[in-house]
């Protein structure tokens, strides 16, 4: 199995084609242990480079909160870590961090949360207590046993030897995996999609927070949440599920946008121009996505006042801009704060 892995040019074989060669050598059964293990390879890999990333936000977000995805296909000991959160230095997520079992399902979230405690009785099997961060292995020691042909040791020299193949593996997992966790959350209640991020502030399960925008959104939510009693960070959800986005989005007048954020029924998009010219542009975008606009002025090209925020406003509101903007106010996130300007 392992010369499989390896193409005559001596690059690393993506899924597709491994599985062809494999397949010609093993029967069915071994082919879908396999398969088995290529994915959890994938998700342990997956797990490291987001808790690396949990680690750039610890002064936000201290905490991380452990989630199922509340099913009945959910493990019993995995359901009973559904909501603890502890900080993100914690010993616990050592030996917690999912994936917490094969073709495991949970995942976990930075928070602002308070630390639960951690409920006792809990058993997981020891093979899969590992933080791949932390260990800096893909499993934690000799009890991990595969009956595939991919050695422990295979595993790691090929996720030492080529991120890029991680992230190829990490892109079929996606494509194939995601569109079943998704149909399963989308059918969930609408506000069992969502978890808290403080007060007022909700986020959804499938937002993406490796998005380069997601912490500049979080900021902006935060600030909505002045004049919102419920503000939701909102994910991307194809527009071929059309009774997950009726849910998720009620009364949006596009069919295929997908608003950065909802404040009790309201949408917003985030717009982040680079130049002072393109904010016009930028707002009517929002506005074709049935969302208010909300302009960084972080991105911008020249020094800004509230007197070119003004202007700008006045250009977005004008009657002239009327068919292109619906709205009846403007945004701009400026200096940190958000500044709302209304049609006069």
């Amino acid at each position: 199995m392992e010369s499989l892995l390896v193409a005559e040019d001596g690059s690393l074989r993506p899924w597709s084609e491994f599985k062809k060669e494999a397949w010609k050598v093993s029967g069915d059964y071994n082919h879908r242990w396999l398969e088995t293990e290529y994915h959890q390879t994938v998700a342990n890999a997956n797990a490291a480079r987001m808790w690396k990333d949990f680690g750039r936000n610890t002064d936000l977000y201290p905490n991380v909160k452990f989630m199922s995805v509340r099913d009945g296909r959910v493990r019993p000991e995995h359901r009973a870590l559904d909501g603890t959160v502890r900080p993100y230095n914690d010993p616990f997520w050592d030996t917690h961090l999912p994936p917490l079992d094969w073709g495991c399902r949970c995942t976990v979230v930075q928070t602002d949360e308070e630390p639960t405690e951690v409920k006792g009785g809990v058993q997981m099997k020891i093979e899969f207590e590992n933080n791949p961060a932390v260990s800096g292995r893909i499993f934690s020691g000799s009890g991990y046993l595969t009956m595939g042909g991919l050695t422990p040791e295979l595993i790691e020299k090929l996720t030492r030897e080529s991120i890029s193949f991680a992230q190829r593996m990490f892109k079929k997992v996606v494509n194939d995996g995601t569109r079943i966790i998704t149909s399963v959350i989308l059918k969930l209640p609408r506000k069992s999609q969502f978890f808290g991020l403080g007060k007022n502030l909700y986020q959804h399960i499938l937002v993406d927070i490796t998005k380069d925008d997601y912490l500049e959104i979080l900021k902006v939510g935060r600030e909505l949440t002045k004049i919102h009693k419920r503000v939701e960070l909102m994910p991307v959800i194809n527009m071929g599920d059309k009774v997950g986005r009726q849910l998720l989005f009620p009364k949006l007048l596009s069919e295929t946008s997908n608003p950065d954020l909802n404040g009790d029924g309201t949408y917003y998009d985030l717009k982040r121009p680079r130049s002072i010219k393109n904010v016009l542009h930028n707002a009517n975008k929002a506005s074709a996505q049935g969302a208010i606009a909300i302009i960084s002025t972080h991105h911008l090209d020249k020094k800004i006042t509230e007197k070119i925020l003004q202007n700008r406003a006045n250009d977005i509101l004008s009657e002239k801009n009327r068919k292109y903007y619906r709205f009846d106010s403007v945004f701009f996130y400026h200096n940190g704060r958000l500044l709302k300007f209304n049609k006069e």
